[in-house]
């Protein structure tokens, strides 16, 4: 009997990836936005990124070790994105699949499983166009980094997609965390700032290109790296199981006179800004954020 709930379990969770799948893939553009980003990021901003990386933090990877990290900042941009659109279109719809009786596990395994093959797929179109543009070294090394990229912007996109409901606000907070992850990251600052290992990437960076960090301990760079990655398949598992809100009904309001009305619309239209946090956190972090990076990354410059 439990062999037989078991193999009824696997299925299920097999359909509903190709379900899922299949509902990304009616979109063209979805497919495009998979592929063709991630290559044309590489093959348009490895080369730039790498200078202009030498300048800012005085490196001393070589160029063609900068680069491959490109195709892990390409893939995790892509991976979040994608998550976050497959959580955020899909909730209402999953959740009626929960209160069918759907195992929230088994829904959660089949998200999981989609999410990873897309983000497989933006990871191969960003190696296969690293490889073609400067050639790998060490091909292992990049696979492995680029997957891992993908897998921590995936529970990003995840816990994003589950906490912001703004497509536009969801977006521009995804790109926000990877803009300041890359940012104050070991490439274009400093390598041996510890401060850098808040930041889930900043290991698996290090590792990718062959620096170290001298912050690591006895675990290393690429221990660090493993453990994010898994502590943020953790996240998006618990974010995909956790449980489902329900929305307060609206109360009916009498009509009133016109100005009765222009009051009411105008209470309506602050209290949606007001419930808009996002945008009020980016209002103020975006601003602060740049003007620290120019003015940390300043003196570096001036120094080159």
């Amino acid at each position: 009997m439990t062999y037989q709930k078991r193999t009824t379990g696997a299925m299920t969770v097999l359909l509903l990836v190709r379900r899922f799948l299949g509902d990304y893939a009616r979109n063209p553009v979805n497919l495009l936005i998979l592929v063709l980003v991630p290559a044309g990021f590489v093959a348009g901003a490895a080369g730039s990124l790498a200078e202009i990386s030498k300048l800012l933090s005085g490196t001393t990877a070589p160029g063609a070790a900068v680069q491959t990290v490109t195709a892990g900042w390409a893939a995790a941009f892509i991976a979040a994105i994608a998550a976050y659109f497959q959580i955020r279109a899909a909730r209402a719809a999953d959740r009626r699949l929960v209160l069918a009786g759907l195992p929230a596990r088994r829904l959660a395994a089949a998200r999981a499983i989609t999410g990873l093959a897309l983000a497989l797929l933006a990871s191969a179109a960003a190696v296969v166009t690293l490889a073609a543009r400067t050639g790998i070294d060490h091909p292992a090394r990049v696979l492995a980094g680029t997957f891992m990229f993908a897998v921590i912007y995936l529970a990003i996109g995840a816990l994003i997609g589950t906490l912001v409901a703004s497509p536009v606000n969801g977006t521009v907070l995804i790109f926000f965390v990877w803009f300041t992850d890359v940012m104050f990251g070991p490439v274009f600052g400093s390598p041996t700032r510890a401060a850098g290992r808040v930041f889930p990437t900043h290991f698996l960076t290090m590792w990718m290109t062959d620096l170290p960090s001298h912050h690591a301990g006895r675990v290393g760079d690429l221990g660090w790296a493993l453990a994010w990655t898994l502590g943020a398949a953790a996240i998006a598992w618990a974010v995909l199981t956790s449980a489902s809100r329900t929305a307060r009904a609206s109360r009916r309001t009498k009509a009133g006179t016109t100005a009765d009305q222009m009051r009411a619309a105008l209470r309506a239209g602050l209290t949606d800004w007001g419930r808009n946090r996002v945008l009020w956190v980016l209002l103020v972090a975006v601003p602060t954020a740049v003007i620290v990076l120019a003015t940390a990354l300043a003196p570096a410059a001036g120094c080159g």
